[in-house]
């Protein structure tokens, strides 16, 4: 298993940056390069049951997911199927006086031919962060956009 921790800092409000992350039917929108679709098969309370196509690491996969969602700052997602399944992302959204610190802690688990990914291991890491990088940024533009209209 490879563990990867992140934190990213925003100066945007934790409720709006954490309503922009678990928007799951118009995530793909936010980050159209690595979320392709979204689309929720089934909801229980907290708990949403996903259909995504994803772009990681130039392959496309199809794979379900289960995001639980509990307002107002915590957001995980369990890959279910795929060779990336077992796999977890912990998203935490901290108020701070500056905006939102975003933690965020990633399990990824290979299997078969995806093993092979855990030998690119330093690849991965980089490319994750690019992409939290541009999750930060493309938020903050679409606050941006929003206040423009």
């Amino acid at each position: 298993m490879l563990k990867i921790n992140l934190a990213r800092n925003s100066k945007l409000e934790r409720d709006f940056i954490f309503k922009l992350s678990t928007d799951i039917e118009n995530f793909s929108t936010l980050l159209p390069k690595y979320f392709q679709s979204l689309k929720i098969t089934d909801s229980n309370n907290s708990e949403l049951f996903v259909d995504e196509k994803i772009s990681f690491l130039g392959r496309t996969l199809t794979v379900k997911t289960k995001h639980v969602i509990k307002k107002p700052d915590f957001h995980s997602i369990h890959i279910l199927t795929g060779p990336l399944r077992g796999s977890s992302f912990v998203e935490l959204y901290e108020s701070k006086s500056f905006g939102t610190k975003i933690i965020i802690d990633v399990h990824l688990k290979f299997h078969g031919l995806g093993r092979f990914f855990y030998l690119l291991s330093f690849f991965i890491r980089k490319q994750i962060n690019k992409v939290m990088d541009e999750f930060v940024l493309a938020c903050e533009s679409q606050q941006k956009s929003i206040h423009s209209l």
